[in-house]
């Protein structure tokens, strides 16, 4: 009787033994063979996944504007951190003539599938390489290009953001709360170069100074480019000192830093532009002309990953789009009285309502 219940026990066991086998359980070997396997698999899969996109960026100048530059880098940055990106930087320096030789040098290289570049500056020379290397993706911001397939533009409506830092220094200009406004109702505009963009943005800063108060004069002067430092400084010093101006609007990327440190060196206020440089000379830059540049970056190397990017063509982002905006952050709800802060957070609301009209060329 042992022997039989031992024998259907044995019996059992190997049909058991056989089920587990069939069901994928198998042997000790087999079961240490499956996982290397499935690791073979996984290792293809890791290097597909490893292959990012390649992104070049050049600077036509250098890093360190706190400006546009390094606003879009910013952006780029965090593309590479979130969408899994490889970013390449090239600062081209102070020389111009460089400037075109150096994209020049990158496009040829084929290590790039999209290369992001800006500024006015470098329009003519990127269409024409656009032209010559058909193949090559460009990201081109803070100026219009449309028609070209392998181009996709996006620029910033400064002459919104304009409007509110001229809306804005108009009302420190006449402001009682302010130490070092004086009684005279005259403001400053520093530009880096006098060309299409830079009036731009000086036409929309006039525009807002005449819808607060009309007698309100702007003195203007202009760097010669944007990367004189100590004439921008020079320049600013003679509005401060010389023509009664108690605020300036530096629109001139490195040069501008000059003229920021004029308002700290003379007392006075200055208006930053591009990114937020209130940071700078704290309780003298008051605010900051934002252009998002980072964002708008990130936002178009995002659309590239899901195919959306629309080539060929451009967009403008405004007030409405958060393209430009106002710096207000905790310097400026520290130095700038809450009068002229809930004024401009008015203005804004009728700028993007369509209220207030900004007249465009």
């Amino acid at each position: 009787m042992k022997k039989s219940l031992l024998g259907k026990i044995g019996a059992s066991l190997l049909i058991l033994s056989m089920a587990l086998t069939g069901c994928g359980g198998g042997s000790g070997a087999d079961n240490a063979a499956k996982p290397k396997e499935a690791s073979k698999g996984d290792a293809k899969t890791d290097a597909s996944a490893e292959k990012k996109l390649s992104v070049g960026y050049y600077v036509s100048g250098n890093l360190g504007d706190s400006g546009f530059f390094d606003s879009a880098k910013e952006g780029l940055d965090k593309a590479e951190k979130e969408l899994g990106i490889e970013v390449k930087t090239v600062q081209g320096g102070a020389n111009q003539s460089d400037w075109p030789t150096g994209l020049e040098s990158m496009v040829a290289s084929k290590k790039y599938e999209v290369i992001v570049v800006g500024t006015s500056q470098m329009k003519e020379t990127t269409i024409d390489l656009a032209k010559r290397y058909p193949e090559q993706k460009f990201i081109y911001f803070d100026e219009t290009i449309t028609d070209v397939p392998n181009i996709y533009s996006v620029r910033y409506n400064q002459r919104e953001g304009s409007f509110l830092a001229g809306a804005f220094a108009a009302m420190v200009t006449t402001s009682t709360d302010l130490k070092a406004a004086n009684p005279d109702k005259t403001i400053g505009f520093l530009g880096g170069m006098d060309i299409p963009i830079i009036n731009d943005f000086k036409a929309g800063y006039e525009q807002g100074a005449q819808f607060i108060d009309p007698e309100v004069k702007v003195i203007s002067s202009f760097v010669g480019d944007f990367n004189n430092a100590p004439k921008g400084k020079e320049l600013s010093l003679a509005q401060y000192n010389s023509q009664n101006v108690d605020i300036i609007f530096t629109v001139a990327g490195p040069a501008g830093i000059g003229g920021l440190e004029a308002a700290k060196e003379s007392g006075k206020y200055a208006i930053g532009v591009n990114s937020n440089q209130n940071m700078v000379q704290p309780g003298h830059v008051l605010t900051s002309m934002l252009k998002n540049v980072g964002n708008s970056i990130y936002r178009a190397i995002d659309l590239y990953k899901k195919g959306d990017l629309p080539f060929g063509q451009n967009e403008s982002l405004g007030i409405y789009e958060e393209g430009v905006g106002l710096a207000k952050d905790d310097l400026y709800n520290e130095h700038v009285p809450q009068a002229i802060r809930d004024k401009m957070d008015e203005l804004q609301v009728k700028v993007v309502s369509g209220e207030i009209k900004i007249k465009q060329d």
